[in-house]
């Protein structure tokens, strides 16, 4: 079947190059984004996981107390800790898991151990610092738990260990890809409350925490860093035991100030960090919401009670005397802890645990804000060295993406666009580019055949005008086919690994972004043999099947994030339509292009099951070409029909510049006005409405990703 592409006539061969998606504009935009992005990657872990390491209190405390001489307020190794879990109990304030247990599982970690259990002296799975009792500020329980300030020198001891048994490389990596996980402050305003300080020292108290706060972020982001998980507090006016000792049992709302206040600040703190801090990103999760509505409403929440505690003593349980060993010794169990928001009077149950954790891991920017969990380990792997400044941009495709490689190849001018009036709204000379402007002052990703450029530091671009997925596709007119281009970018990754060291150059390949413009004139020269239905659904396979090889020497490289659009209605363009009776659509050709978006839609979902960590975009630009050329007004143009520059009916005649067969030709006052540019070619204003959709739209316009997505490396689904 593919042999049978060359039997079609010279006529319709100098069509072929009609294309789907973006013009040639659109990547201007993206070339300036990605330069001002920090250059974050989805690729694996090179240990195939990403690390886990928790600070903070007895809320993420696994046991570290067990080692420390310390008191039994401070403790839980002994029953009914651990009841439904674990036997004997480890030290966990809980009756099972605790949050960082069930985070360490959703990311497919062991649980992770306390640092100071002699037993466990690897870490390669990260390490969990917190003590109950610990406080932000030294001055909280300095003797009794372990300060946070220790927890960090403690994290920094590790940092050595790392790099003396893995080596440099391997020790930043796995701290650049961890995650870090706080829960910490509470004890500090616990304190505070103690002394009666009045509201007036709030504020000025709140700013000391969260700067003390800061500190630690700061030497961790200066050990390699980048991801951190942190916690709002608990209303402190709302505890059990505060609550059991006023008369009307409500919460202490000046108590709960303190809460706010410190939210607030932490809220903040984090946002400018984000600016001040190259590659910082964070989760925060608002404990103090979730758990306010499973007291308020527990059974909403597939818990029976919301205002006691499972263990304890006195009014809610809410004595502080679980399993008898502090200072009062008589207390009280429940039957089944599951029906419980809370364990003892400050710690929820396990079953709580699990859906505060779910909601910190996967939850929407409601409950864990800009990200969750899941999208800091799913790939917002923060990369090093010299590319900490950009995520380079690799370009395969046809002459939608081609910006002039075809004018280094002896090729038909049908396929090429280096004269005028192509560029005339920017580039003069015109560059090749099949498209009438670029944006100015942009870092443009260059031609890979253009003998003037030989570094590629931000990528290249291997599009030529002509190219398909299949090698038979013009093969007479010389174009680069789609393996063609695969063969260059494999040379340019021996170069890169020649250049810049095995390290960098898979650091380079692994956080690129590759786009693609491919596949319609595949189809359009299908067309000319007449093939039935049955035969376009095999030759739609044959040509996905080519495109998914290409994709896979990208993904054994090392390429991760392909960003590609769907095929629009060929039927519709004005060059067919200028040669269909009446000027209507050919069906036929849009039938083909609907076949091809749904096969292929499906296959890169099964590509995302097969190759781990592979990502994509794609683009709906199929529904957004034809609602341009059926609404052009709705969206800033005045003619959707035709084109700016040709000739015959809606300037249809593929013949821009008169240098392709017929020589006169027809060009309009104003390209922005339309849709098209030439015959298949859209405008440089319609390239920029595809390109800001395919950068940052939703997902009624690209999934599961966007480009912004790929090119930050945030991996989060676009609602």
């Amino acid at each position: 079947m593919e042999g049978n592409i060359n039997t079609q006539s010279e006529a319709i061969s100098s069509t072929l190059d009609i294309y789907m998606g973006l013009a040639k504009s659109h990547l201007g935009i993206i070339s300036f984004l990605l330069i001002l992005t920090r250059c974050q990657s989805c690729q694996e872990h090179f240990n195939k996981h990403v690390a886990l390491f928790v600070f903070g209190d007895s809320l993420f405390d696994p046991g570290n107390n067990n080692y420390i001489n310390t008191t039994t307020e401070l403790q839980a190794n002994f029953w009914p800790y651990g009841e439904s879990y674990f036997n004997p109990p480890t030290g966990r304030f809980s009756d099972g898991h605790i949050i960082p247990d069930f985070i360490a599982h959703f990311a497919g970690l062991p649980l992770i151990p306390a640092y100071l259990d002699p037993h466990n002296n690897e870490f390669l799975y990260g390490a969990n610092f917190a003590s109950a009792g610990s406080g932000v500020l030294d001055e909280t329980q300095p003797t009794i738990a372990v300060k946070l300030t220790t927890q960090l020198q403690y994290f920094t001891d590790l940092v050595k260990h790392y790099r003396k048994n893995l080596g440099d490389v391997k020790a930043e990596q796995l701290l650049s890809d961890a995650v870090f996980l706080f829960s910490c402050g509470s004890n500090d305003y616990q304190i505070l409350l103690e002394n009666n300080k009045s509201s007036l020292l709030y504020d000025e108290y709140v700013e000391m925490v969260i700067g003390n706060l800061t500190q630690v972020f700061k030497v961790i982001h200066e050990k390699g860093g980048r991801k951190i998980g942190i916690t709002t507090l608990t209303s402190l006016g709302c505890l059990l035991p505060v609550r059991a000792e006023r008369p009307d049992n409500t919460c202490d709302e000046e108590l709960n100030i303190i809460s706010t206040l410190h939210d607030k600040s932490l809220s903040k703190k984090l946002q400018d960090l984000t600016q001040q801090w190259e590659g910082f990103m964070y989760s925060k999760f608002e404990l103090q919401t979730e758990i306010t509505k499973r007291m308020k409403n527990p059974s909403k929440y597939g818990l029976k009670v919301g205002n006691s505690a499972c263990c304890g003593t006195g009014p809610f349980r809410a004595i502080n005397s679980c399993g008898g060993k502090r200072e009062t010794r008589e207390f009280e169990l429940c039957d089944n802890p599951n029906d419980y928001l809370l364990f003892d009077p400050y710690h929820p149950t396990e079953a709580a645990n699990l859906q505060l954790s779910e909601l910190f891991w996967e939850g929407d920017s409601k409950v864990a804000s800009p990200y969750n969990l899941k999208s800091l380990f799913q790939g917002c792997q923060s990369s090093q060295g010299i590319f900490n400044k950009h995520v380079a941009l690799f370009i395969f495709g046809d002459s939608l993406f081609d910006p002039g490689n075809n004018n280094y190849i002896n090729t038909d001018p049908g396929f090429q666009a280096n004269f005028w009036p192509y560029g005339e709204s920017y580039f003069n000379p015109p560059s090749g580019r099949f498209s009438n402007a670029e944006y100015a002052g942009l870092p443009l990703i260059p031609a890979y055949l253009d003998p003037h450029y030989n570094e590629f530091l931000y990528g290249a671009n291997f599009a030529s005008g002509g190219a398909g997925a299949l090698v038979e596709t013009n093969t007479k007119f010389s174009v680069l086919d789609l393996k063609t281009q695969l063969q260059y970018f494999s040379d340019l990754e021996k170069r890169y690994r020649k250049d810049l060291g095995d390290v960098k150059a898979e650091q380079l390949l692994s956080d690129a972004v590759y786009l693609f413009s491919c596949g319609c004139n595949d189809y359009l020269a299908l067309t000319s043999n007449n093939l039935s239905n049955l035969h376009y659904e095999e030759y739609v396979g044959v040509v996905i099947g080519n495109l998914t090889d290409v994709f896979k020497g990208i993904y054994e490289k090392g390429g991760r994030k392909i960003g590609i659009g769907t095929i629009p209605p060929l039927g519709c363009l004005p060059y067919v339509r200028a040669q269909q009776p009446g000027n209507t659509c050919n069906e036929e050709l849009n039938t083909i292009s609907s076949l091809h978006n749904r096969a292929f839609s499906k296959e890169l979902q099964e590509l995302t099951q097969q190759f781990e960590g592979f990502m994509f975009a794609n683009y709906d630009h199929s529904t957004a070409l034809s609602e341009r050329m059926k609404n052009p007004s709705k969206y800033g143009f005045k003619v959707g029909d035709s084109s700016c520059c040709g000739s015959g009916p809606l300037r249809g005649i593929y013949n821009c510049g008169g240098k392709r067969g017929i020589r006169e030709f027809q060009l309009c006052d104003n390209p922005d006005d339309y849709v098209f540019f030439d015959a298949p070619h859209p405008s440089e204003a319609a390239s920029r409405q595809f390109a800001e959709h395919f950068w940052n739209g939703d997902s009624k316009v690209t999934s599961p990703y966007n480009l912004k997505a790929l090119f930050h490396g945030t991996c989060l689904l676009i609602s």
